[in-house]
């Protein structure tokens, strides 16, 4: 058998690679209640359709914006395009080390001129009041030795002995890695998508062929997953439940499906589906645990469409109002 031992560039993803990657790249975006453009598509279309590249595609997505600077509702997709084109361009790349480097190396190159922190380590310490935690919050990494931490687990990362393990010990080990990594919040904002990112480069280094169209509509059940992995309230008698979290890590390899439905992570939940006449009162529940949740995030939990949920928020005119834009915006509620 002769093969050509000459260094040469790494081959691009085939049009089959370059449509997954574009799906996880578009869906991650959801993570942080994110959604891309019309824009965007137009431009990964010809990117997967061979006519562009990927760096191209991030040219031409980064000179939109910089040209449409001034008009609002062009910018209000900025964020969420600029970053798919990168994560596209990262998740194609096979180059990768396991470090902590690499890892401020990819949230560096995915939030360059979108955070001025990109890049950087947090100096302050974090919360995040969360709906799948009925209004709590994970407990973050302390930014006082963050760095070191982060450190420490890709040092303890490295010497794995996965020869040891089955193909299931492997990806539970890969699973509860993510959601160590994750816990550490290394970062201001951007976690989840830059945890993400890394893993799926990360199991591609180790060889596995990953399934990145499972980020398209699955990518909030990610987070989710996540955070239940890494929240315990012995008082409550809570406990972390990893299992969600393997199930995805199980899809993401092995092309299984289980079902990924938020509604099954929230805390207290026991999986059955709202009734219609109980949604007025489980609404105002969700707002006073998160008074930023969106009407998406609302329609998630409860598991009926954005449509409904805006109905009976119609409803609720005399008990609730929001304030602010979309995005930034938050929910007040003015008579319990």
């Amino acid at each position: 058998m002769n093969i050509d031992e000459t260094y040469r560039p790494e081959q691009g993803p085939d049009q089959k690679e370059k449509y997954a990657n574009w799906s996880a790249s578009k869906g991650l975006q959801a993570v942080d209640d994110l959604a891309t453009s019309s824009y965007l598509d137009e431009v990964a279309k010809r990117d997967i359709e061979g006519e562009i590249d990927a760096y191209r595609a991030k040219e031409l997505i980064d000179s939109y914006y910089r040209t449409n600077a001034e008009v609002e509702e062009i910018q209000q997709y900025a964020e969420a395009d600029m970053v798919a084109a990168r994560i596209n361009i990262l998740i194609s790349e096979q180059a990768f080390t396991l470090s902590t480097e690499e890892l401020l190396d990819i949230h560096a190159r995915l939030f360059e001129g979108v955070f001025e922190f990109a890049g950087k380590v947090r100096t302050r310490n974090i919360i995040k009041y969360e709906w799948v935690l009925a209004g709590d919050t994970v407990t973050y990494g302390n930014a006082y030795n963050l760095r070191a931490n982060v450190d420490n687990l890709m040092k303890k990362e490295r010497m794995t002995p996965f020869r040891q393990m089955d193909d299931e010990e492997r990806i539970a080990h890969l699973a509860a890695f993510c959601a160590d990594l994750w816990q550490l919040h290394p970062f201001d904002e951007g976690n989840t998508r830059t945890t993400a990112v890394f893993m799926i480069k990360y199991l591609h280094s180790l060889g596995y062929e990953v399934d990145n169209t499972l980020f398209q509509d699955n990518s909030r059940y990610f987070r989710n997953a996540l955070v239940r992995a890494n929240y315990n309230n012995l008082k409550k008698d809570i406990f972390e439940d990893r299992e969600p979290l393997d199930n995805f890590f199980t899809d993401l390899v092995n092309g299984t499906r289980h079902e990924m439905k938020s509604r099954y992570l929230l805390v207290g939940s026991d999986g059955e589906l709202v009734a219609e006449h109980n949604l007025n009162s489980r609404i105002l529940a969700l707002i006073q645990a998160d008074p930023s949740i969106t009407r998406a995030r609302m329609a998630e939990a409860l598991h009926v469409s954005v449509k409904t949920i805006e109905r009976h928020l119609k409803e609720l005119a005399g008990e609730v109002r929001h304030t602010g834009s979309k995005r930034s915006g938050h929910y007040e509620i003015v008579r319990k």
